[in-house]
């Protein structure tokens, strides 16, 4: 599933525009509160989408290679199981 371009696109988009290297980790409430504040309803919907099935594939390495690709963090597991579930449970 993961190996498919466009299957996380708005993720993608979020790690490259939002949550990109200038942005720490204790900064990314606030940075899920731009991107809620800056893009429409489409777009947080789609994100949220995308997030919710990553835990069904159970493709941990696929996701921490997809995260370190596109917004150049490194995360063991527990981290990116983390990372998405505060993006999930601060979407609007």
């Amino acid at each position: 599933m993961l190996n498919k371009a466009s299957a996380f696109e708005t993720f993608k988009y979020f790690l490259e525009c939002y949550f990109n290297m200038s942005a720490d980790y204790s900064e990314l409430e606030k940075v899920i509160a731009e991107f809620n504040s800056f893009e429409d309803i489409k777009n947080r919907k789609k994100l949220r989408a995308e997030l919710a099935t990553i835990p069904k594939l159970t493709e941990w390495e696929a996701i921490q290679t997809f995260i370190l690709k596109n917004g150049m963090r490194r995360m063991d597991e527990e981290r990116t199981k983390w990372f998405i579930e505060v993006i999930i449970d601060h979407l609007k």
